[in-house]
């Protein structure tokens, strides 16, 4: 079923406690930051920034019906993923390496029965990636072809056997699927990625493998295209599977903007123009995130009023970017771990003396979340800093559209956007 866009039923206690409830017990890992995640439209979302207790518990609601994997990330990016068919989850687990092999499932049947798949993956592996190409080196004759014909239908015999539960079942079906299109590029693959995209449920983005087979079909058009024009084959697929899935629709629009994601643009500006062109002229709803793709978030117009951002304290006196009085403003995202960032902040230093002097200010965004490493960074930086210490899952990221560090934006005494830019010396130039 294609995955229309629908007014919600506001149904009281669902939208007001969360359809169910996450917990969980870090080891170790008292009054820290956890960063609790579900997929949306096929990318995962920020769900609640919260912190565990002095015994390393925390809890969350998941505010929507939710059939999929939940993610359960560490800011220093340490994260295990747990399925749920929209009930209640609740685990204990220890930190770093240990936070999978010390994981045990309190509550939450169906992430109980997922490990039993777990156990069956390597097997999986072997079935579907190492047996294949062994296959092709043998004769069906051979004894060892014979043999691995013969473990292959022990593996499918052992699948049969768990009589795994519906969602499970639905989950196996898209890694095999996955796996198959990965190994064997041929067209009944192709049709049966094609299929799922049609036909299934929201299931399919909350899967966590939604992206992997958007990959795999635009990988498989190519490999069966039979010409070496790889742009034009790339938009002959994607025309293709858009028309099928209609761009209209949310599913059509995950889709485009999966492809957007690891098409890259600087090899293929034609490709991408022509589909952010299509966007720009449609009249339906879009996607937050094809919006933030082709870079039609409101806060990335030119003359658009750029969205406040406050501050959980205070910075010299300020709550908040509108608090900051100025002839204009320079809005810097950066971090502490990004290379190109420390490249560019001696330029940025050597030209705030003359903003300032002009009335100009500048407020740096860090995407840090290490507050050491942070607070470190901003010793010797004389204009005003703040991070919400959520690296790429910033709300203030997402908001203002930023996907790379640095990112430049310049406002003027309004707080509207003048220039969004990479490099200081673009704004320098462009005077």
């Amino acid at each position: 079923m294609k995955n229309k866009f629908i007014l919600p039923l506001v149904v009281l206690g669902s939208s007001v406690f969360g359809q169910f409830n996450v917990s969980g017990q870090l080891e170790n890992y008292a009054n820290k930051p956890v960063l609790v995640k579900i997929f949306e439209n096929a990318e995962l979302k920020l769900i609640k920034n919260t912190k565990t207790d002095n015994n390393g518990n925390f809890s969350t609601n998941i505010p929507k019906e939710y059939n999929g994997f939940v993610r359960i990330d560490l800011p220093s990016g340490e994260n295990i993923s747990l399925l749920t068919d929209n009930k209640n989850l609740k685990f204990k687990t220890g930190i770093g390496q240990e936070m999978t092999s010390k994981l045990q499932i309190i509550e939450g049947d169906t992430q109980k029965e997922y490990n039993k798949v777990l156990t069956l993956q390597p097997l999986n592996e072997v079935q579907n990636q190492v047996f294949p190409y062994l296959m092709q080196i043998y004769k069906p004759t051979d004894e060892f072809y014979i043999a691995m014909v013969k473990e292959d239908k022990r593996i499918n015999e052992l699948k049969r056997n768990e009589n795994f539960s519906g969602l499970i079942t639905y989950i196996n079906e898209l890694n095999d699927l996955k796996q198959k299109a990965q190994n064997n590029r041929d067209t009944e693959n192709i049709e049966a990625i094609v299929n799922h995209f049609v036909k299934d449920d929201e299931r399919l983005e909350q899967s966590g493998i939604f992206n992997d087979l958007v990959f795999a079909y635009i990988n498989g058009k190519l490999a069966t295209a039979g010409n070496q024009d790889v742009e034009g084959n790339l938009i002959k697929a994607t025309d293709e599977i858009l028309a099928k899935t209609d761009i209209q629709t949310a599913r059509g629009q995950n889709v485009l903007t999966t492809i957007l994601n690891f098409v890259p643009e600087k090899e293929y500006s034609n490709f991408h123009k022509k589909y952010v062109d299509k966007v720009n002229g449609l009249t339906c709803k879009i996607t937050d995130q094809l919006k933030k793709r082709v870079g039609l978030s409101i806060s990335t117009q030119i003359g658009n009023k750029v969205p406040n951002i406050t501050f959980e304290k205070a910075i010299n006196g300020k709550k908040s970017l509108y608090d900051i009085k100025a002839n204009q403003k320079l809005i810097v995202f950066w971090a502490s771990w990004c290379p190109a960032c420390q490249q560019e902040i001696p330029y940025i230093k050597e030209f705030y003396k003359d903003f300032k002097a002009k009335g100009g200010e500048i407020v740096a965004i860090s995407l840090d979340y290490d507050e050491k490493a942070f607070n470190n960074a901003i010793k010797e930086l004389p204009w005003y800093n703040y991070s919400d210490l959520l690296r790429w899952d910033s709300p203030i990221a997402a908001e203002f559209g930023i996907n790379s560090t640095p990112t430049l934006l310049l406002i003027d005494k309004d707080n509207k956007l003048i220039k969004k830019f990479n490099h200081i010396s673009e704004l320098e130039t462009s005077k």
